[in-house]
């Protein structure tokens, strides 16, 4: 038996599984998804691509094109393909260098009525058919396919659900993970008995109507039928991970909340509007405790819904602008994220000012201890005090460093603890490394001789220093990307053209280089 059944977006809010059984041997532990959920397809509100195949297919080379622009590098297709196949859709992924989660809705249905009729295998395989299966199996751009959406124990038969990853399994060739939706931590275990777990996806959409700007002290607001006791954003990512991932070495990605109600006769409104630092909050945060993958829900609105990072006309919104910034700094360091693990000792590293959690990069020799410390203030720069235990590093630290920029950072200790303060942006947050390397005191006395003011800047910055070796100068945003070189004539340099945001000035002599941290408004 068959049925179709299309679900509104915030169906997806959810726990993402990955199966265990093929995990190892065709996921790319190497990859960081900064993915987003994708709801138009080819509709995006215009009838005429509906049967037009040339326009459809120019839509989505657009739409992919622009996610690779905005920092993005993975879909969750939550569509059926109507105008053109999967497997079109699938080669204009790959030629952005996009992937892909494909949907399977017509499996997820037959799942969902198991409890009313009795399912057959021959059924399960028909659901496949219909839902393109076959078309995907060689695509590069394909990461895996989803099974099923936010299940709980009484709603279907959970052998039907075992049987059809079995069976999606043997379609697919064993070539790409298989995925399970699941939005209830108290059911992971029972999951994980029927679906091996190997990676944890979870969504955590904290910001309800009334909440203050930058409170995620409730990840679970009174929506949740079960309504459990408030427990704060990054606690919960940090109780999973806990829970559910580190004794058995699964990564954690994280769905986020960038999305709110949109308040019409059809929807009364629930969730509110996300203001875009509480986005690049909520990604630092996720990082902070030790996500390996970050998802942004939702891309495009959802009329009559919900609103995404794309309005209803499908134009960019600030949302959008700073998912982009954060995508471009998380990208450059994606490749020590996925080599860091969170320390277990919640104490080892402690904030002021903010929130910090100290973590090993286990691929080294002597485990090269990190800390990431966040500004969970979304209004303004703090000055993030950090104290760091010794007993936990287990090496000599020489110097403190900055990973995006190669800043080294003034430290103190005493017999027990190192401590520094620094600079974090709002909603922001930077990776720290506590390095046995021994820098050259000289040059930390001279970069603290340097003096580059006012800060933050509107048009001009003003250079002071003591030394004539400095003839250069380089301006790099938080990606590490260079947006301005020029000569340093006198004491002043231009950033009227440079868009708001905060760079990183370094200034170029006979050998040395100095950087300093400059907000643009």
């Amino acid at each position: 038996m068959k049925k179709k059944l299309l679900f509104p977006a915030l169906s997806l809010m959810a726990m993402l599984i990955i199966s265990s059984s093929i995990f190892s041997q065709n996921y790319d532990s190497g990859f960081f998804p900064l993915g987003v959920w994708s709801v138009k397809g080819d509709f995006r509100g215009v009838d005429e691509f509906l049967f037009d195949v040339d326009a459809a297919a120019a839509l989505h080379h657009t739409s992919f094109a622009n996610l690779k622009a905005e920092g993005f590098n993975a879909v969750f297709l939550s569509y059926d393909p109507i105008t053109i196949t999967l497997d079109t859709i699938l080669d204009i992924a790959e030629m952005n260098d996009m992937k892909v989660i494909q949907s399977t809705q017509n499996l997820h249905a037959l799942i969902e009525g198991s409890n009313d009729y009795e399912v057959t295998d021959q059924d399960i395989y028909d659901a496949l058919e219909m839902d393109s299966i076959q078309l995907s199996v060689q695509s590069p751009a394909t990461l895996g396919y989803y099974l099923y959406d936010e299940p709980l124990p009484d709603w279907f038969d959970w052998d039907v659900m075992a049987r059809a990853r079995d069976i999606l399994e043997d379609v697919t060739g064993g070539n790409h993970p298989i995925l399970s939706v699941w939005n209830d931590e108290r059911w992971m275990e029972d999951l994980d008995n029927t679906i091996p777990l190997d990676v944890l996806m979870m969504d955590t959409y904290p910001l309800e109507d009334g909440d203050a700007p930058g409170d995620l002290s409730d990840c679970f607001p009174a929506y949740f039928s079960w309504d459990p006791d408030p427990i704060p954003y990054a606690d919960y990512i940090d109780l999973v991970r806990k829970k559910h991932c580190d004794a058995k070495n699964k990564p954690l990605w994280v769905v986020l909340q960038a999305f709110g109600d949109l308040e019409t006769p059809e929807n009364g409104g629930y969730w509110r509007q996300v203001y875009p630092k509480e986005i690049r909050l909520q990604v630092y945060l996720a990082v902070m405790q030790g996500a390996k993958g970050i998802w942004y829900f939702l891309y495009e609105s959802e009329f009559p819904y919900l609103l995404g990072m794309l309005d209803v006309a499908g134009q960019p919104t600030d949302r959008l602008h700073e998912a982009e910034a954060v995508n471009a700094e998380i990208s450059a360091v994606s490749d020590l994220l996925l080599r860091l693990q969170v320390v277990t000792d919640s104490t080892a590293a402690l904030a002021d000012n903010g929130a910090v959690r100290m973590h090993v990069d286990t691929t080294t020799a002597n485990g090269d201890k990190y800390v990431i410390p966040v500004n969970t203030d979304i209004s303004e720069t703090q000055e993030v005090s950090v104290t760091v235990k010794k007993s936990v590093i287990g090496y000599e630290v020489n110097s403190v460093q900055d990973v995006s920029t190669g800043e080294i950072i003034a430290f103190d200790e005493n017999e027990d603890m190192i401590s520094f303060t620094l600079p974090v942006d709002a909603g922001s947050g930077r990776f720290i490394r506590l390095s046995d390397e021994v820098v050259d005191v000289k040059k930390i006395e001279k970069q603290q001789q340097i003096r580059v003011y006012p800060n933050p800047a509107t048009d001009v910055i003003h250079v002071v220093h003591d030394f004539v070796n400095i003839h250069t100068y380089s301006i790099s945003d938080l990606a590490g990307r260079e947006v301005e070189t020029g000569i340093l004539a006198g004491e002043e340099i231009d950033v009227s053209r440079l868009q708001p945001g905060t760079y990183f000035v370094t200034l170029h002599g006979d050998g040395d280089t100095f950087t300093q941290r400059v907000v643009k408004e």
